[in-house]
């Protein structure tokens, strides 16, 4: 795999991260901190807001397609909210449970 690959690849996962939240991601800038950590950058206050409205979601999305364990929301920058927690088991037990429930 080339580096225009992985990059390709990480544009990807992005584009996907925001088709889930297309309207409160629209305009956010986003990018992984060490891998680890989502950085989202809102613009405007009522993105945020959005955003911690579905907040536990937005978590197992994350996880599940960029594989972050943690997220920061930023508003004029600064850090308004950080979630640490790892939320990989839930995620994962649900989307089994989401599959198992299609088959049947």
């Amino acid at each position: 795999m080339t580096l225009d690959d992985r990059m390709r690849l990480s544009q990807l996962r992005h584009e996907r991260l925001r088709s889930f939240f297309a309207q409160s991601l629209l305009h956010c800038v986003f990018y992984r901190e060490h891998q680890k950590v989502l950085i989202i950058h809102c613009p405007e206050a009522w993105m945020v807001d959005s955003l911690l409205t579905d907040l536990e979601e937005l978590c197992d999305y994350a996880w599940l397609i960029l594989g972050v364990e943690a997220i920061a929301l930023y508003f004029a920058q600064e850090e308004i909210c950080r979630v640490e927690q790892y939320r990989g088991q839930r995620a994962s037990s649900d989307l089994r449970h989401g599959i198992r429930k299609q088959r049947e």
